[in-house]
């Protein structure tokens, strides 16, 4: 027990927190006030009280503060140690006692999952390493719409109902260990986390980060900002599910690589290696589409190919942005100096220029036929 405030004497009308036992003085509250139970539990609380004799007093030892107590929690929880110590902790309980930031964000969506009823405490039993694996992923965080921004309130950035969706498919495959498994590396991750953007109910709406435990369901909604919110910036080229399947369907081993390292990539660090990639991606395209050494991306995609491709309305933009691909990609590439750093034009360009891959796609696919 730990005295709290400034009263760092151990008197009795002293307030003390409990270092060790928090679920036998809480027994001892509930028996002695079935009042504090949950609704459900009440009943049950104010029978076992009704023969409940109130103890007025209970051996303690007493610590000035909680690094004083540290070492004998660790050694009653860390193992028998040939009789010095007793029952171990398991991995949640060693977590929340002395597992730093690391693990938060896997304990606390797995406290979210059963108080969800997604989870039970013995089907979560041996999961957090897992769950931290995949949490530790950034694609695959910013897909399922967690916010780690504060490692003691983390949140979400997707609606409640949609990000429930995505929490009870990952933990439904972590349960299972078909999906998920911890022998999965970070490409095998990225990997499972793409498709889950397009699971029936899940939109591309995002919020502002709300706690997982947040209540703002039941209160009166927040008064409207008066000053805008400064719109996030792209984290990586959008992955497009359509042109994914359809360059696994050409079955360029290369193509694919390619969209999948550009689609993946951070780009704010890393938006000039992209910019190559995007343009490398692009010539390797255009070239099985047909176009021969001697002609550029933006050339080769004149008026009338996107009217071969059926591609109506601005061509003159898609034209324009083709050329910027390529210049950029080129200028990335070549000068010592002048690079792309702006990874929202890049990304903005990629799902401009959808129509015309997916065209392309489709036209190497019958000149390979």
């Amino acid at each position: 027990m730990i005295p709290l405030g400034n009263k760092k004497s151990a008197r009795p009308d002293a307030n003390y927190t409990v270092a060790e036992g928090n679920r036998r003085i809480c027994a001892l509250k509930l028996l002695s006030d079935p009042d504090l139970a949950p609704a459900r539990f009440r009943k049950s609380f104010e029978r076992l009280g009704d023969d409940y004799t109130p103890i007025k007093s209970v051996p303690a030892a007493i610590f000035s503060d909680f690094e004083s107590a540290r070492l004998w929690l660790l050694r009653m929880h860390n193992g028998t140690q040939g009789g010095i110590g007793r029952k171990d902790w398991n991995a949640d309980q060693k977590q929340r006692f002395d597992g730093g930031t690391k693990n938060k964000s896997a304990l606390a969506l797995l406290d979210y999952a059963e108080q969800q009823g997604l989870i039970t405490p013995d089907q979560r039993k041996g999961k957090l390493t897992t769950a931290q694996r995949f949490l530790g992923n950034e694609v695959f965080r910013d897909i399922l719409g967690l916010d780690i921004t504060n490692p003691e309130e983390v949140g979400r950035t997707r609606p409640k109902a949609e990000f429930d969706i995505l929490v009870k498919r990952f933990i439904k495959d972590l349960i299972e260990r078909k999906e998920v498994h911890s022998r999965m590396n970070r490409e095998d991750i990225i990997r499972y986390a793409r498709p889950l953007s397009s699971l029936q109910g899940v939109t591309t709406v995002r919020i502002e980060p709300e706690a997982l435990n947040s209540t703002s369901a039941k209160t009166k909604p927040k008064k409207p900002k008066t000053k805008p919110s400064k719109p996030e910036r792209a984290k990586h080229v959008g992955y497009d599910d359509e042109v994914a399947l359809a360059l696994k369907a050409l079955g360029n081993e290369k193509l694919v690589s390619l969209y999948h390292s550009i689609c993946s990539i951070e780009l704010e660090h890393h938006t000039p290696i992209v910019a190559v990639g995007t343009w490398s991606f692009l010539e390797t395209l255009t070239a099985l589409a047909g176009r021969n050494d001697q002609t550029s991306m933006d050339a080769w995609l004149s008026k009338a190919k996107l009217q071969a491709y059926d591609i109506k309305g601005d061509t003159v933009t898609l034209q324009s942005v083709m050329r910027r691909v390529r210049e950029y990609g080129n200028t990335t590439k070549h000068h010592p100096l002048a690079a792309l750093f702006n990874g929202d034009q890049l990304n903005n360009d990629v799902q401009t220029l959808k129509p015309v891959m997916l065209k392309a796609i489709a036209e190497a696919a019958a000149k390979a036929g």
